[in-house]
């Protein structure tokens, strides 16, 4: 850090900067190239088979290699909230850049690992990594090298990890007694409707924030059974594969998470759109759809109404929840990944970890 400072107050003009404190100038940005939208599909051939993409081409007349870049480019596309996430972060780093006088795509692992370091003061791990992330593919997009294996950028990552710890953060699950005191002291009215159909359908189908938010009318069948959700992609499925998974009716009309959707969908109507959408004042359903963190909010506020600290939840704690009692109740651990759709037997492992610390503990025969 003391380089780090040294370069700054070489490169700052004015007075120096403050003792422990790096202060970021604005700079022009160089934003991470957005990839084009994907094209419409082709249309149908009279036989019924779909026509064979056509082929960009050039002046010349040969196919044109930089159309054909972009067009793989568009399905190669990340996550929406991954790209959001990675033109943050870049628009940091171009800042911090700015401030030194260096060239933000010039790759230099010295200068990667100090903007490591800067980071550490007010990062978590995780987040770190992700900065990394996004300046590998900034350079990958602008066909600039950058090996983020390099020792000065793989040491100082590895002395902040020894610091900061590398352990993630686990929010608390909700599950049990948790989710049923934080259903019961649900408002009344539409947003009380909503939130427990969002809670319930959450918890029962072990969804992630963008997953509930993503889900559309279409997406949920309701039957004597219980509720199957339709996921058509996801984190994990980024190809979107998709998946299905079943909620069981609940043992109580409380608890019963195809009850709970019925409910919201009296309240909702019929039409076509976002499942959970807004609601506004008045108790009036607007056909918006619901942003990740209003998940979060929902998980929290309930939380908060009954008792509970909303600052050990958030939006993963029903997904959380539902892995934690699933093996509380004893299911394999197959079972619970099937319903998760975990990929990793050691991720999964991470969820039932606290509810499997007691079982067969060897301790049992030894005190």
């Amino acid at each position: 850090m003391r380089a780090l400072r040294a370069v700054s107050a070489r490169n700052r003009p004015g007075r120096a900067p403050r003792p422990g404190r790096i202060l970021l100038a604005p700079t022009a940005a160089v934003p991470v190239p957005r990839p084009p939208a994907a094209a419409p599909p082709a249309p149908a051939t009279p036989a019924g088979l779909p026509a064979a993409p056509p082929v960009p081409l050039a002046a010349d007349g040969l196919p044109d290699a930089a159309a054909l870049g972009a067009k793989a480019r568009a399905y190669a596309a990340r996550a929406p909230a991954t790209l959001r996430a990675y033109r943050a972060a870049w628009a940091a780093y171009t800042r911090w850049c700015g401030w030194l006088g260096v060239d933000p795509l010039g790759g230099d692992p010295y200068v990667i690992g100090m903007y490591l370091a800067h980071c550490a003061d007010r990062l978590k791990l995780a987040s770190i990594r992700l900065q990394l992330a996004a300046l590998a593919e900034a350079h990958r997009r602008a066909g600039r090298p950058f090996d983020r294996r390099h020792p000065d950028i793989a040491r100082v990552l590895d002395g902040i990890a020894g610091t900061l710890g590398s352990a993630p953060r686990q929010v608390a699950p909700v599950h049990g007694d948790a989710l049923r005191a934080m259903l019961a002291a649900l408002p009344a009215g539409a947003v009380g409707v909503r939130d427990r159909a969002l809670l319930l359908v959450g918890f029962g189908a072990a969804l992630r924030r963008s997953e509930l938010v993503g889900l559309d009318l279409e997406d949920v069948q309701i039957s004597a059974e219980g509720v199957r959700v339709r996921l058509r992609r996801s984190k994990t499925d980024p190809t979107g594969a998709g998946a299905v998974v079943a909620i069981r009716r609940g043992r109580s009309a409380e608890t019963c998470a195809a009850a709970a959707l019925e409910a919201w969908l009296r309240l909702r109507g019929g039409a076509p759109g976002p499942l959970f959408q807004a609601v506004v004042k008045g108790g009036r359903v607007r056909p918006q759809r619901l942003s990740a963190m209003a998940v979060v909010r929902a998980v929290k506020g309930a939380a908060a109404r009954a008792g509970l600290d909303p600052a050990t939840v958030s939006g993963h704690s029903l997904r959380a929840g539902l892995a934690t009692a699933a093996a509380q109740a004893g299911a394999p651990l197959l079972a619970i990944m099937a319903q998760t759709r975990h990929r990793s037997v050691q991720v999964a492992r991470g969820y039932v970890r606290d509810a499997e610390l007691w079982r067969d503990n060897v301790t049992d025969q030894l005190l």
